[in-house]
């Protein structure tokens, strides 16, 4: 499977809260989560995606949730973007805890490296699937593509 971010939207009390479903992969490793955020969480992802690096050594961190027991979250999910070099190579990181115990438990964290201007187009993808008007959109360092309805299901592991 090549490096991809897949997101699904599910409406939910819209338009100000959403339910959003997270499938990612970097090749290597990949993690499946949903969270239920506000709309504007979308579009702040996306404005801050498309201008996205200002300097060097940027970051840009989205977080939902959190992995306390105390806290008491559904998940935590974890969205960070940085530069990796002062050439414009970026890695979007992302951490995803399923806040369950064992033998249920599930957590990962890995990271995409890409070009700055594949990011910025991530942010792109962002802003206009938080206009509500499309129910998908997937995203690759090399393309992205938004959807109106769900796409049929791929498997993550071919047995």
């Amino acid at each position: 499977m090549k490096p991809q971010i897949i997101v699904k939207r599910y409406p939910y009390e819209e338009p100000y809260l959403t339910q959003i479903e997270f499938t990612v992969s970097n090749d290597v490793f990949s993690g499946h989560t949903d969270i239920y955020c506000n709309v504007e969480d979308l579009r702040e992802i996306g404005k801050a995606l498309q201008n996205f690096p200002n300097k060097i050594d940027d970051e840009y961190i989205y977080e939902y949730g959190s992995e306390k027991p105390e806290d008491r979250y559904y998940r935590h999910f974890w969205l960070k973007v940085y530069t990796v070099n002062s050439f414009g190579r970026c890695a979007i990181q992302f951490h995803i805890n399923k806040n369950t115990q064992e033998p249920d438990e599930g957590i990962c964290r890995f990271s995409i490296l890409a070009e700055a201007s594949a990011v910025n187009n991530l942010g792109k993808m962002f802003e206009r699937f938080s206009e509500l008007k499309h129910l998908e959109f997937r995203w690759s360092p090399e393309e992205s593509e938004l959807f109106k309805t769900h796409q049929i299901e791929e498997k993550l592991w071919q047995i």
